[in-house]
């Protein structure tokens, strides 16, 4: 068995099952994030040396908090709910499988991303901790939405940097397909 240092588990039995919640940057307001980290300390403060149950339960609460923030979606970006860019990060999970997790379930949502999968610790002879996969998966995948963006960026704004107009919407002869409008505005 592995340890390791960040957010996810810090212990990484072999053939582990995972469920994992992947979030846009800025998905949850720092005040908030703030306040349940104040109140998850608070909890355990006051439990300290309560039953294995209560710091099971207060986890459960804490998570349950912070979902519901992101299941509500009102602050940070909500790409993923592109159609385009939850097809790129669809097909991205569904890559992975039975080569270095077995994918059990996943939801893309608007800010965030939830995976179900047991963890296949050896791929190709050589070790692969959960901590590299989520890595990769958020690297490879951030990286292509940025290039779209960047790419239809790039489009819009070609008669604006020609000098034929001062915004890429008054060219006639430009579209932006609309839900991706309001990124470009």
């Amino acid at each position: 068995m592995n340890y390791y240092k960040r957010k996810l588990p810090h212990w990484q039995p072999e053939g582990a099952q995972y469920f994992i919640t992947i979030r846009l940057k800025s998905s949850l307001p720092r005040a908030a994030i703030r306040k349940l980290k104040i109140f998850q300390k608070q909890l355990y403060e006051e439990n300290l040396n309560k039953e294995k149950k209560l710091n099971t339960y207060i986890q459960r609460k804490i998570f349950k908090t912070y979902e519901d923030i992101l299941d509500k979606g009102t602050t940070g970006p909500k790409w993923l709910g592109k159609k385009e860019i939850a097809k790129l990060v669809e097909r991205s999970i569904c890559y992975r499988d039975s080569k270095i997790y077995d994918l059990y379930a996943y939801c893309i949502m608007p800010n965030h991303i939830h995976l179900v999968f047991r963890h296949i610790i050896k791929t190709k002879g050589k070790e692969t901790p959960v901590t590299y996969i989520m890595r990769d998966l958020k690297r490879y995948t951030g990286r292509k939405c940025n290039e779209l963006e960047n790419t239809i960026r790039y489009t819009l704004q070609n008669p604006v940097k020609a000098d034929l107009v001062n915004h890429w919407q008054k060219w006639p002869y430009s579209y932006c397909k609309p839900e991706f409008v309001e990124t470009f505005v």
